[in-house]
């Protein structure tokens, strides 16, 4: 579904993509009054239908703005914003008087978690109910009503995005401290957590506090109403800040697709959770249902193919090449050609479409080795709209270096990490420092290996795999791994006891990896633990069970997979 956003100035950043990458990193990203208080003329019902899950929200709007002002409710819990704004619209109109469609629609156009804050167009929306907050305020039938509305207020106050995710984080809270009876209440407060959490609105010392308590309060609304969409969204959500809590979320990501399946966010999620467990055939299945729901949302709101959702398209990509199924994944870049032919792809609504074919076929190649595959991402603009374009530009930037290396290019990959190199030495804020010291390094060990100074690689990219650990992988893997090229370069290098444990380490974070499985059966093999090779062997080839019959490396697995002698390659 479309993430539609008015384009804004973000400053000029024309210093290419390592400003891109500082100018990310500064800006923070690095997550009631009882019922019966209330004049209730109305009873609350659930969402349309069951297919967007059950929604319970007394209020005081007149009858004919119940269905829609609940329906939209449902659609905003599993980010559907453009059709959940339609629905407080559709409220709206129905009782024009009744004030909570309009703040809620006005939340609608704010997407912390994806990186995209249209807060314009949410002040516009604010000011059709009334010009200031206290005349808003004033429009609240109910003083639980009035609490919402402060909240969403303090949410779009002038200031800072990790303010106003703050404020938003704590009055929610509060109000589900006064009311534990309100459902909509705490999981608008666990919300209000994450987004609080992921544009830095909470410090180092009260991070833990508040992922705790985001968990704490999508997990009790999980628990009163099993079929809330919400619920289980925040908490998939959570393991996007700690995969350790991904076992525990398996719950919910296993609930929410059937709570939601009208809603086509609610296909995908829980691949969050799937993911970082590396059960590659849930996340082909999610990804799979997401994508097909995609085209059919498109189609029948006669969308383009810029509209379609992209993001579930490279998580479906990332599951077929861990399964093997090399030809499947290719086939998705024929697919995202298809489906772009022609579309137009301005603006930044459109970001997703804009770098689909560069970021798939990046993937694509990096995990295949096949170089050839990739494709020249968009040049970076001089402005950006919003975070997440940032986003775009900054990893189409490192994917054209790392594919640069792929192919040979030492002169343009040693050009591109010395520039960041440049950057990250001038850089005086200790996070942005750390992070791009990473990326530089990850490059600077490509640089070594491919100028045959092996050695010198595996000093970069043990420096690297030792700051890669304080980041939590989210989403298919960013590459190099760090501490898959150190298993690489040691194995390589004859060193092949420590290479396995590189391995290994990266197993930990990144679960049935399949790279790392296979690099860590040749590493077991040539220091002789057969018993260990073997085992490897057959963990990768339960990821493989429907691999292609001419993936390069089926033989050799299964031959390993049997404990049958084997020769070892390091690539």
């Amino acid at each position: 579904m479309s993430k539609g956003t008015a384009r804004a100035r973000a400053g000029s950043l024309s210093g290419g993509p390592v400003v891109v990458l500082a100018c990310l990193l500064g800006c923070g990203l690095s997550p009631a009054l009882r019922a019966q208080e209330m004049e209730h003329r109305h009873a609350a019902r659930p969402a349309e239908g069951s297919r967007l899950g059950t929604v319970a929200f007394p209020n005081s709007g007149a009858p004919g703005a119940q269905a829609p002002f609940v329906r939209g409710i449902a659609l905003l819990h599993s980010f559907e914003y453009d059709d959940a704004a339609a629905a407080f619209q559709q409220a709206e109109r129905a009782d024009p008087a009744f004030a909570l469609p309009y703040w809620f629609e006005a939340f609608t156009h704010s997407h912390l978690l994806w990186g995209e804050d249209d807060s314009d167009s949410a002040r516009a929306v604010l000011r059709r109910l009334a010009p200031t907050p206290e005349a808003r305020l004033a429009r609240a039938a109910t003083a639980r009503e009035r609490s919402y509305g402060a909240a969403i207020e303090a949410f779009f106050a002038d200031t800072t995005e990790a303010v106003r995710a703050r404020a938003f984080a704590d009055s929610m809270t509060a109000l589900a401290g006064r009311d534990s009876s309100d459902l909509e209440a705490s999981a608008f407060a666990a919300l209000g957590s994450l987004l609080a959490l992921s544009s830095g609105g909470y410090a180092r010392d009260q991070r833990q506090a508040a992922e705790a308590r985001a968990i704490d309060l999508a997990s009790r609304v999980f628990r009163l109403e099993p079929q809330h969409p919400g619920a289980p969204h925040y908490l998939i959500h959570v393991t996007d800040l700690d995969p350790s809590f991904a076992t525990r979320a398996l719950p919910a990501a296993r609930a929410y697709s059937r709570i939601a399946p009208e809603s086509e966010h609610a296909l995908h999620m829980p691949s969050h959770v799937f993911l970082p467990l590396g059960l590659w055939d849930d996340v082909a299945s999610s990804n799979e249902r997401a994508w097909a729901a995609s085209r059919h949302y498109v189609a029948e709101h006669h969308l383009s193919g810029a509209d379609l959702d992209f993001h579930s398209l490279w998580f479906l990509e990332y599951a077929y090449l861990q399964q093997g199924r090399w030809r499947a994944a290719r086939a998705l870049l024929d697919t995202t050609r298809a489906v772009l032919a022609g579309a137009d792809l301005a603006g930044a609504e459109h970001v997703d479409a804009q770098y689909a074919r560069a970021q798939l076929a990046a993937l694509y190649a990096g995990e295949t080795g096949r170089w050839s595959a990739a494709v020249a991402p968009p040049s970076t603009p001089a402005t950006f709209a919003n975070h997440r374009e940032m986003f775009f530009a900054l990893d189409a930037e490192q994917s054209r270096l790392v594919a640069a290396a792929g192919r040979g290019d030492t002169a343009a990959l040693a050009a591109g990490a010395g520039a960041l190199r440049a950057h990250a030495d001038s850089m005086d804020m200790p996070p942005m420092k750390r992070w791009m010291n990473m990326n530089a390094l990850k490059l600077e060990a490509l640089v070594a290996r491919g100028r045959g100074q092996n050695e010198r690689a595996i000093e970069l990219a043990r420096e690297a795999s030792e700051i890669e650990d304080l980041y939590p992988p989210v989403g298919p893997a960013a590459l190099p791994v760090a501490r898959e090229l150190l298993g690489e370069l040691l194995l390589a290098g004859g060193h092949a006891a420590e290479a396995a444990q590189q391995y290994e380490l990266v197993l930990t974070h990144l679960p049935n990896r399949s790279a790392a499985l296979l690099g860590l059966a040749r590493a077991r093999a040539a220091t002789g633990d057969s018993s260990a090779a073997t085992q490897a062997y057959r963990r990768l080839l339960a990821s493989w069970h429907a691999a292609d019959g001419d993936l390069p490396a089926l033989p050799e697995v299964r031959r390993g997979a049997r404990g049958a002698g084997m020769s070892v390659s390091t690539r």
